[in-house]
């Protein structure tokens, strides 16, 4: 099988065709495109959603901490606490452990969030570190936003820059190979795109002006999270390209990589789906954050993208653009 997240027809096949029929405690359980689970309590929900971290060498305890909250605030959802669980190799120092634990614990802070437990071994079933966390919300009003409350017709916002957390993953990991190509300085503001990656400030935003659907963008990219929105939807969605707007050290970096801006992982980036898209556009800018129209949701279950006025079909998510890295 292809390395990275599966593909939506091995999804559905493989895995969530073959689980229980959910309780009917369960309000929102696994889909495509749905990364929260929503447990009735008393008269309100938990929200919980959980990540591995696999395709990074640097940064892992952070990333790790904010992949799996950025997943509560696309529901409209503070994080209050998380679960960590680590994996290292045997080729692991205990100088390597502590730092990971260290990375996690000091952005679990930044974002106001507790870790409550989880587990840390050794194994010799992996090479490298493995983290996944597991976080947890409450919506004591019973209300949340949900990645499949699209409706036709709304505009389709993004914000932030395509590619970031996939921009600091490479000039981390990559940086003997870059530094031909780009400077000192450059691989350093690269880096510093990690410092974006949250989505909760305007996770919490979105929630609070009544957006209709939110979805962070993962693995696969603005166009991989924006394809997955509009499948739970069941809508379909047109996109301009040319509107994605991206860094220019992305830029720089995945043309000398050979790599697709649009499809690199995007933790950083939050998808909106809106009818009121001036006023979220508004609120967000108040607070220091680029959102951007991008497409829209439609009536016709149909896919696709605009660049230089050429339409042609959106193609659904496949692997990572960071997995074609050797």
């Amino acid at each position: 099988m292809k390395v990275g997240k599966l593909d939506p027809v091995n999804l559905e096949k493989l895995v969530l065709h073959r689980l229980p029929i959910l309780s009917d405690d369960i309000v929102c359980g696994p889909a495509t495109g749905l990364d929260c689970a929503a447990i009735r309590f008393k008269d309100g929900l938990a929200i919980l959603s959980t990540d591995p971290i696999t395709g990074a060498a640097a940064d892992i305890g952070s990333l790790a901490v904010h992949v799996s909250c950025n997943d509560l605030a696309a529901f409209g959802i503070k994080p209050k606490g998380l679960l960590l669980v680590l994996i290292a190799p045997p080729s692991a120092t205990t100088e390597e452990v502590a730092l990971v634990i260290d990375q996690a614990s000091i952005t679990a802070k930044a974002l106001d969030v507790s870790i409550v437990g989880g587990h840390t071994e050794v194994s010799d079933a992996v090479n490298r570190f493995i983290v996944t966390t597991t976080a947890i919300g409450f919506a004591e009003s019973g209300h949340m936003v949900r990645s499949d409350g699209g409706q036709a017709g709304d505009t389709l916002l993004m914000t932030k820059t395509g590619g970031l957390e996939g921009t600091a993953i490479l000039a981390a990991d990559q940086s003997d190979r870059l530094r031909f190509c780009i400077t000192a300085d450059e691989l350093l503001t690269a880096r510093a795109l990690i410092n974006q990656i949250s989505v909760v400030p305007e996770g919490i935003i979105g929630g609070r002006l009544g957006a209709h659907a939110m979805h962070d963008a993962t693995e696969g990219g603005i166009l991989g999270a924006a394809w997955e929105m509009a499948e739970a939807c069941g809508l379909g969605l047109s996109i301009h390209l040319d509107q994605i707007p991206i860094h220019p050290i992305t830029q720089k970096i995945t043309t000398e990589l050979g790599l697709n801006p649009h499809r690199l992982i995007s933790s950083g980036s939050l998808l909106i789906a809106t009818n009121t898209p001036d006023e979220m556009i508004a609120a967000l800018a108040e607070n220091g954050i680029l959102c951007t129209v991008i497409g829209e949701l439609t009536h016709e279950q149909t896919f696709t993208q605009t660049l230089n006025d050429v339409v042609s079909p959106l193609d659904p998510p496949g692997p990572d653009e960071l997995y074609k890295i050797n």
